[in-house]
């Protein structure tokens, strides 16, 4: 009994130490890559990547896909990236994503770029979330589904502005669509009180947008209460609160562009 539990224990240590040294690994190949020492980075990136380190993988597979301290190799770059998407790291299933989609490396299946899309949507990638949105719409590697379309299309629109301009951006775009697409009955009922509610969702980041497409959607806004009562703009303000779940902190500033 004495020795199994010796065992077991040297055994954790073991185990500890080699995820230890995997991470250690990892972490020193970062440095080296941080300051463009890609020739001393691919020896430890490489180990770490045996080992089993998503990230090690992922960042193995971009150096082999274009050439970083090492020759160029799409499917091998494309067989790491698998390993890491298979360890859920998001950028992994990116890549695989796009690789089915066009093709690069591997047989060209919409089916298998939307089912890598849908893991890397699930982890709240814009750029993910958008091709599944598109994907429901037509029919893409899946089902054509406009309710499914919608749900992610919401989600999208839900999602809190991050710092990155760019991934706001995208989240601002998708409220605007949300707006026109209720507003003229694109792909869902005409809706012109959930149009509204979403003008004011967009209205909360605005500034994502160009000053002359700032005052352009004013105008549609404008034109868009003319065919709502005061209760319903009452009720569609108390939507959108409902719908980002805190209060809207931008609609004194409904008609004014911002910056």
């Amino acid at each position: 009994m004495t020795k199994q539990i010796t065992f077991l224990i040297l055994t954790f240590i073991s185990i500890n130490l080699f995820g230890q040294n995997a991470k250690e690994l990892n972490e020193q190949s970062k440095d080296f890559i941080e300051s463009q020492q890609f020739a001393k980075a691919i020896p430890l990136l490489k180990e770490a990547a045996d080992l089993g380190v998503a990230e090690a993988q992922y960042n193995y597979g971009v150096s082999l896909e274009f050439g970083y301290g090492i020759e160029k190799d799409i499917d091998s770059a494309i067989g790491w990236y698998q390993k890491a998407a298979e360890q859920g790291w998001n950028d992994a299933l990116y890549k695989m994503m796009m690789a089915y989609a066009n093709g690069v490396g591997v047989l060209q299946s919409n089916q298998k770029a939307f089912e890598y899309a849908l893991q890397c949507a699930g982890n709240n990638d814009i750029t993910c979330m958008f091709n599944i949105v598109g994907a429901y719409q037509d029919g893409l590697g899946t089902e054509k589904n406009l309710d499914k379309m919608l749900q992610w299309a919401i989600k999208i629109g839900k999602l809190e502005n991050p710092e990155d301009l760019m991934k706001s951006g995208k989240i601002t775009s998708a409220r605007l669509n949300l707006a026109y697409m209720y507003r003229d009955g694109l792909n869902v009922e005409t809706d012109l009180l959930k149009s509204y509610s979403w003008f004011l969702i967009y209205n909360e980041f605005k500034r994502d947008f160009s000053i002359l497409q700032q005052q352009s959607v004013i105008n549609e806004i404008k034109e868009l209460e003319e065919k709502l009562t005061p209760g319903q703009i009452a009720e569609a303000i108390n939507q959108a609160e409902l719908i980002i779940n805190r209060p809207l902190t931008n609609i004194a500033n409904l008609y004014e562009t911002s910056r």
